[in-house]
């Protein structure tokens, strides 16, 4: 009976010894080591001599720890399941390791003495290199948030710049297309503005926020005495890379300010709406009109330069460009292109 005794005890540990993690065998009452393999001897740098008939708490950090080590796992472990969770233990020597351990319950059905076993997994040098990357996200988070926030700045100057050509000139013409290049110089500072304001390295542009800023600056900007204005905006929670951001903002001020600029001529209000939806991968993006119609013999390649700006971003966006117009009654154009992921 003993020589059985023992020779189940061996099997045991050698058992133990063929797994690559540190395994511990608890009784527990009182959370007395029963048994230990040779990975936890190399792990923690006792011997198993050492650990054997000792509490747990040998590899814990302090006494706080292993008190609340035993009352997270004896309440999982009493309602029949596994515990798993990730706590910091201690060395012979004295040096903290970061462990994940799972805890089960141990029964004489398996083969065992009645009692738990814990497996114990040194992920120091996993929570290390986490803490790594997570440094380096940040550093660059402010390294882009800084150079967004440069760009912007920069941009601002130049903009203020050009608001006091537009204060200053008496030249109506000139003063027109001073506006036309104040409100391009926005659309690029917006989409930088939002992308300092996230910070964060895979920053999207929300279009919802951006249409509803560049509404307002275009407003602010093309004064059109006696004409009221409204500007409705339809848009779905979509967002937009910066690649595209640029390119499709410069894109849809020209179509804005255009619509500010010629859709309303003789009339006293007038009435434009943007509507944004993704549909089979595309984002369709509606600018519309109820304004007076395009003139007659217009088309896109009339020679207009806002117009040769509109087709070179439809191109950048590797997009569609189209328009419909009817006299009298307004124009809507439509841009369409795949989001980047």
């Amino acid at each position: 009976m003993m020589n059985s005794a023992i020779t189940q005890e061996k099997m045991n540990s050698t058992i133990l010894d063929s797994i690559g993690e540190a395994v511990v065998i608890v009784d527990p009452s009182g959370r007395i080591i029963r048994n230990c393999n040779s990975v936890t001897e190399v792990l923690f740098g006792y011997s198993k001599s050492e650990l054997i008939g000792q509490k747990t708490s040998i590899l814990h950090v302090n006494r706080e720890h292993f008190k609340k080590f035993g009352e997270e796992s004896e309440k999982i472990l009493n309602r029949g399941d596994v515990y798993k969770g990730e706590f910091q233990m201690k060395r012979k020597d004295g040096s903290i390791i970061d462990t994940y351990n799972t805890v089960s319950s141990l029964n004489k059905e398996q083969g065992w003495e009645e009692g738990v076993v814990s497996v114990i997994r040194d992920v120091t040098d996993q929570k290390e290199t986490e803490k790594q990357l997570q440094s380096h996200v940040k550093e660059r988070s402010i390294l882009l948030a800084e150079m967004h926030h440069r760009v912007k700045n920069n941009l601002a100057v130049i903009a203020g710049l050009l608001y006091i050509q537009i204060e200053s000139s008496v030249n109506e013409a000139v003063v027109e297309s001073l506006k036309t290049s104040y409100c391009r110089l926005q659309s690029i500072a917006q989409v930088h503005e939002q992308l300092y304001k996230d910070a964060e390295m895979d920053a999207n542009i929300s279009l919802n926020s951006y249409l509803h800023q560049m509404a307002e600056n275009v407003d602010e900007i093309i004064i059109l005495p006696g004409i009221i204005i409204s500007v409705d905006i339809q848009c779905q929670d979509i967002t937009i890379p910066l690649l595209q951001a640029v390119p499709l903002g410069l894109l849809l001020s020209e179509l804005l300010v255009n619509a500010y600029k010629h859709a309303f001529e003789g009339r006293e209000k007038g009435r434009i709406q943007i509507s944004c939806n993704i549909k089979d991968h595309h984002l369709n993006i509606d600018v519309s009109d109820n304004g007076i119609g395009l003139p007659e013999g217009f088309s896109l390649d009339s020679g207009s330069i806002g117009m040769e700006i509109v087709q070179t971003l439809t191109e950048q966006l590797n997009g569609r460009f189209s328009y419909t117009s009817q006299e009298g009654k307004g124009t809507a154009f439509t841009v369409s292109f795949i989001v980047a992921e």
